[in-house]
C-alpha cells in the first residue's frame, strides 16, 4: 500500500511533523521496489554529491539516454521525499531573522528586538523555518543493516574502553564527562552520543546573508565515519539575512527533542533484531568558534575581566590603554593569578576550571540583578567581573528551563562542555555553495 502512494506523484504526500516517537524507521518503500528505480536513485545520489542545480538536473532529465522513470526534478524529489521518511518540523520566528517565538516567546506577537509582526495582514506566519528531527535521522542510522551495526558495536567497545581507563584522553569515551554518565548508569542499552556544533556562516559568496547552520555528529561510529559529510545531521539553519540577536530561541525546539532522547524514545527498530528497543541519546560536548561559543554560553569573553572560557581566572584592568592584560601576576600587588611551569600533576592549579557550579553562580548573580531592576551600568558591570551574561540554555538554565527539559539535568551537571573549535565550515562548505539551487539532500 505503502509503495503504491509513492508510485503516485500527482497526489501530495502527507505534511512530515515532529513526534518524539519511533513507531517505524524503516524506508517505506519496500526493498523489491528499488529495482525499479535504481536509475531515479542513482542520478540523484549524482546530483547531491556534485552539487548540480536544478537546471542542470532538468537537462540530463531530458536526454533520450536517461533511463530515470521521474523526468523533472520536481517529481524526482517528491519520488525520494516518499520513499524516505525524514521528520521535520517549522517554527514561527521573526522576519528579520532576529529570533524564534519558542519558549516563553509562543504567545507574543511581534518580535522583543525589532519589533516587526509575527504574522501577515492574513494572519499567516510572516516567516517560518524547517528543523529536522535528530530522532529521525538516528532511527534511519541505526534501522541501517551495516551503519545499524557498526554504531552498537562502538556504543558496547565505548563501554568497556571507558571501564578499563586510558592513560589521556585520546577519543571521547576517555573523557571526564562520558565517564560521568557511566558512573551514573546512563549509558545502558542504545544511546549514542552526540557533539552538536554550530557557527555563523556567510552564504552565496559573502553577499551579506548569514545563517547559523546546527549539526549533530554522532560519536558513536567508528572514527573514520562519525566526520563524513553524509553523516553530520543538519537540525536547522536560522533563516537570515544576518545573524540572529537570540540564537538561544532557535535552539529550544533542538533541547525539547534532547529532552525526550534523554528520557529515552521506545519502539526503535534495529536492523538485525526483531525486538524493538529504547533510544536514548545525549550531547556530550559542543563545538563552535569563539563566537558561537560566547553566544551559547552567554560568556562576555573579550569584554569582561575573565577571557579564558575554560579557566577561573581574572585579567588587570589598565585605564591608560583602556585594554584588560592576563599577566601571571598582578603588577600591582604581585599576587599569582595563574600559574603553569609550577603547577604539580595530581594537585589543583591556582586558576580553578569553570564547573556547573561556577557557572550557574555567576549567572544567578546577573540574573538577580537584572530581577531587581538595577541599572544598566551596574549590570554590566557585573558581566565584566563575572564573565557571563546570564543564564543559558545548555550551560547554565533558568528555573523556567529546568522545569520545561527536566531530563537535561545530566548535560547541566557536567559543566562546561562547550570546545574552543570548530569543524562547521569544511562541513557545509559545498552546501552552502549551491544551497537553494540544487535539490535537497
Amino acid at each position: 500500500m505503502e509503495a503504491a502512494k509513492a508510485e503516485n506523484v500527482n497526489e501530495a504526500p502527507p505534511s512530515p511533523i515532529y513526534q518524539p516517537t519511533v513507531s517505524t524507521n524503516e524506508l517505506r518503500l519496500p526493498v523489491g521496489q528499488f529495482k525499479d528505480n535504481r536509475a531515479d536513485l542513482a542520478l540523484y545520489g549524482f546530483t547531491v554529491q556534485h552539487g548540480l542545480t536544478q537546471a542542470s538536473v532538468a537537462d540530463l532529465l531530458k536526454l533520450r539516454t536517461c533511463a530515470a522513470k521521474y523526468r523533472t526534478p520536481y517529481l524526482m524529489e517528491r519520488f525520494i521525499e516518499a520513499s524516505v521518511n525524514l521528520e521535520t518540523r517549522t517554527v514561527d520566528c521573526c522576519r528579520n531573522g532576529c529570533l524564534a517565538f519558542t519558549h516563553k516567546r509562543v504567545q507574543q506577537n511581534a518580535c522583543d528586538a525589532c519589533g516587526a509582526p509575527r504574522y501577515k495582514a492574513e494572519g499567516k506566519p510572516a516567516k517560518q523555518m524547517t528543523y529536522w528531527s535528530l530522532t529521525s535521522g538516528l532511527a534511519h542510522l541505526l534501522g541501517d543493516p551495516v551503519n545499524g551495526k557498526s554504531v552498537l558495536e562502538n556504543i558496547a567497545a565505548a563501554r568497556k574502553a571507558a571501564e578499563k581507563g586510558a592513560d589521556g584522553e585520546h577519543e571521547y569515551y576517555h573523557a571526564k564527562r562520558f565517564r560521568f554518565l557511566l558512573e551514573k548508569g546512563l549509558l545502558g542499552g542504545i544511546c549514542v552520543m552526540l557533539n552538536c556544533g554550530t557557527d555563523g556562516f556567510q552564504f552565496w559568496r559573502q553577499n551579506g546573508f548569514e545563517g547559523w547552520p546546527i549539526v549533530m555528529t554522532p560519536l558513536s561510529m567508528s572514527p573514520d565515519q562519525r566526520n563524513r559529510n553524509k553523516y553530520q545531521l543538519l537540525m536547522a539553519v536560522t533563516p537570515g539575512p544576518k545573524q540572529p540577536v537570540d540564537l538561544e530561541s532557535f535552539l529550544h525546539p533542538i533541547a525539547e527533542e534532547l529532552n525526550e532522547l534523554a528520557k529515552g524514545i521506545p519502539g526503535l527498530v534495529v536492523a538485525g533484531s526483531t525486538t524493538p528497543q529504547v533510544l536514548t541519546a545525549a550531547v556530550l560536548n559542543f563545538r563552535t568558534a569563539q563566537p558561537g561559543g560566547d553566544k551559547l554560553t552567554q560568556f562576555m569573553s573579550i569584554n569582561s575581566y575573565i577571557y579564558n572560557r575554560l579557566r577561573l581566572f581574572k585579567g588587570v584592568y589598565i585605564s591608560e590603554s583602556n585594554h584588560v592584560y592576563y599577566p601571571p601576576k598582578d603588577p600591582a600587588s604581585g599576587n599569582t593569578f595563574f600559574e603553569i611551569e609550577d603547577c604539580i600533576e595530581g594537585q589543583e592549579c591556582i586558576a580553578t576550571p569553570w564547573t556547573a557550579t561556577s557557572i550557574a553562580a555567576s549567572a544567578a548573580v546577573v540574573e538577580d540583578a537584572r530581577a531587581a531592576g538595577r541599572s544598566i551600568a551596574y549590570q554590566t558591570s557585573l558581566e565584566q567581573k563575572t564573565g557571563i551574561k546570564g543564564y543559558s540554555l545548555f550551560f547554565a538554565p533558568s528555573p523556567a528551563m529546568s522545569e520545561d527539559y527536566p531530563h537535561l539535568k545530566n548535560l547541566w551537571e557536567m559543566g562546561l562542555t562547550a570546545a574552543p573549535y570548530d569543524t562547521m565550515h569544511l562541513v557545509l562548505l559545498k552546501w552552502s555553495r549551491t544551497c537553494g539551487s540544487c535539490l535537497r539532500a
